[in-house]
């Protein structure tokens, strides 16, 4: 059998479908797009361009940059030739960035402009790395530095190079070749870098798909690329998936904009962190609130009617239409789909980070089945997902073919299968830590199975809370309940130790109209909100009713603080996936949480945060 590896998939699409489109990117306010011949033809050159420039098999080289073609043309490129591509995230602070290109070891760098240029350049001279050899910017920057060269005219090298030679590269890949060093964020510790190969990202990907067999059949496969391509999240929409299928991809910069491309793109695969859902239920809940009247009632039918359909295709395990379904559609449904950009949506998804059931009740109303996954860079990306159009809510779904789930006595996922990394760059160690007896994997995350073979999860081993009275507090359970509060964006339970649990909130700026009426200021700004002390004790009574009657007495919430900002990755409370930075925010507010407890006999106070 041939070698199958990603680059040999993309050669394969070029020599069979070559005119088909492959990538679409918005420049100059026009849309470009690359047939599948073309985009392999990039990748042949800008590997050949490598060579020129001295790359051996085996080096790593660093990548960051916005989401675009020449991304993911320089991966494949890098990879071709038997080289390690070793994504940085363009958040990464100078020393973070200096940290991985030493690790991995790259002389070569590639980035997307002046922002990441400098910050290469002040790493170097900051002593993070070994002088780089060759850098390489997707455009072309006027720069004293003779080692700095464009994209094209890195392109430029490789067509006058041998292609004799990247055949010759092409040639001795194999499957289970590294492909890929995927930096884990850093939520806590140093960096670990995740190497996956070939044969591992194929076979998770076929798993999938597997369970989504539209995509193999009558769906043509359509994403749009807003995740950092750093992620192994967004590495298996735009690359593996795209290339499994031979869809289209149409690439996004910045993620406030993926509305805007999604209403070009019209996806067939959405995939979205649980941030991104949330804000775009707020968008529609408030949309939907603006109705009055007969389309107010309609609407309300229409999302009755379809949710009531969903729950019966959920059971069945297929679609129940009927002449009442298909008016709710026409009338309401279709158009509100339409007005998102997903009305040619076929599976929509969401993992990374926990999503609230309401939150997936809100859109199964709205036409949209979100399908939760679960998965991390270890298990090449996805290791259990729920099955196209049965997704049991409140899980994430069945183990997929060639995964092994079983559950340690302490209630952590150990996960066995080619999925799973061969461990992590330069740590054996931690490597060796990473795998329990019988070559299960350890994940650090607890759960539950229940009767189905669905896998729940529960919390995260690191993230538990013990209290001073010795209960132990898992808080992702709690943040479901506080996130679900209208108005409040993150939320983040504290205790640790502690005699009672208190919670750190942050506001949703997309969603302020129910805090602005509970403070009788209906053009308040975010922070004055936060500082409002009747918008306090509004959140408080829904602290109250939304999650402290529904959990132990251990578990309820006693105290709040309102932050003046909404967290963030550029605050540094966010992973660029929108997990929470848990370090990072107790470092930040140390002397709000301290006050907390500064009597700890008291109950509730009027303590607010200033950010």
């Amino acid at each position: 059998m041939a070698t199958d590896t990603l680059v040999h998939r993309i050669a394969t699409w070029a020599r069979t479908r070559p005119d088909d489109p492959a990538t679409h990117v918005q420049r100059g306010g026009q849309w470009a797009t690359k047939s599948w011949s073309e985009y392999y033809q990039t990748i042949t050159e800008v590997g050949r361009g490598l060579m020129t420039l001295g790359h051996n098999p085996g080096d790593a080289v660093a990548l960051v940059g916005e989401n675009r073609p020449e991304w993911v043309e320089s991966q494949f490129g890098i990879t071709a030739i038997g080289g390690i591509p070793a994504p940085l995230y363009p958040t990464s602070t100078v020393e973070q960035m200096g940290y991985i290109i030493n690790d991995c070891g790259a002389k070569l760098a590639i980035c997307d402009g002046r922002e990441m240029l400098d910050k290469y350049l002040a790493a170097e001279r900051d002593g993070h790395f070994p002088k780089l050899t060759n850098i390489i910017t997707f455009d072309p920057l006027e720069c004293d530095d003779p080692r700095v060269q464009s994209f094209e005219e890195l392109r430029a090298l490789g067509r006058v190079h041998a292609m004799a030679d990247y055949d010759a590269r092409l040639g001795a890949l194999s499957a289970d070749d590294i492909c890929l060093l995927i930096y884990t964020s850093g939520t806590t510790g140093r960096p670990k870098g995740v190497m996956q190969d070939h044969a591992g990202q194929l076979q998770c990907i076929q798993g999938v798909l597997a369970m989504f067999p539209i995509f193999r059949s009558e769906v043509p496969y359509r994403v749009v690329s807003y995740l950092p391509l750093c992620h192994q999240t967004e590495q298996v929409v735009t690359n593996v998936g795209g290339i499994l299928t031979g869809g289209q991809v149409w690439f996004c910069p910045e993620i406030s904009q993926v509305r805007d491309y999604l209403a070009v793109a019209r996806p067939t695969l959405f995939m979205a962190v649980p941030r991104v859902w949330e804000k775009f239920e707020a968008a529609m809940r408030a949309r939907l609130g603006q109705a009055t009247g007969v389309a107010a009632k309609l609407a309300e039918w229409a999302r009755r009617t379809e949710l009531a359909g969903f729950d019966r295709d959920v059971i069945d395990g297929r679609f129940h239409g009927g002449l009442r379904r298909a008016v709710a559609r026409k009338l309401v449904i279709d158009k509100v789909k339409r007005g998102l950009g997903l009305d040619a949506l076929a599976a929509g998804f969401t993992g990374a980070a926990p999503i609230g059931v309401d939150t997936m009740r809100f859109f199964a109303s709205l036409g949209i089945t979100i399908h939760e996954a679960y998965g991390m860079s270890e298990t090449s990306g996805v290791a259990t997902v729920n099955p196209l159009g049965r997704p049991r809510l409140g899980t994430v779904g069945k183990a997929l073919d060639g995964v092994t789930v079983k559950l340690a006595e302490d209630g952590e996922i150990l996960l066995k299968g080619r999925i799973m990394t061969r461990g992590y760059w330069n740590m054996p160690k931690e490597t060796a830590a990473l795998y329990a007896e019988g070559g299960f994997m350890r994940t650090g995350d607890l759960g539950e199975l229940d009767t189905e073979g669905n896998l729940r999860i529960t919390g995260r081993k690191k993230e538990l809370l013990i209290t001073a009275g010795g209960k132990n507090v898992a808080p992702v359970e709690l943040e479901h309940l506080l996130r679900a509060i209208d108005g409040v964006g993150q939320a983040v339970v504290v205790g640790d130790g502690q005699p009672f649990l208190c919670a750190l909130l942050s506001l949703d700026p997309e969603n302020l109209a129910g805090l602005r009426t509970a403070a009788g200021q209906p053009s308040a700004t975010l922070a004055e909100l936060a500082s409002d002390p009747a918008v306090r004790t509004h959140l408080m009574e829904q602290v109250d009713m939304g999650c402290n009657q529904r959990v132990a007495r251990y578990q309820t919430i006693k105290k709040i603080s309102v932050l003046s900002d909404e967290m963030s990755v550029e605050g540094g409370e966010l992973t660029p996936t929108m997990k929470l930075r848990r370090k990072e925010i107790h470092e930040k507010f140390a002397d709000l949480i301290a006050s907390f407890y500064a009597d700890k006999n008291a109950g509730t106070n009027d303590r607010r945060a200033a950010g």
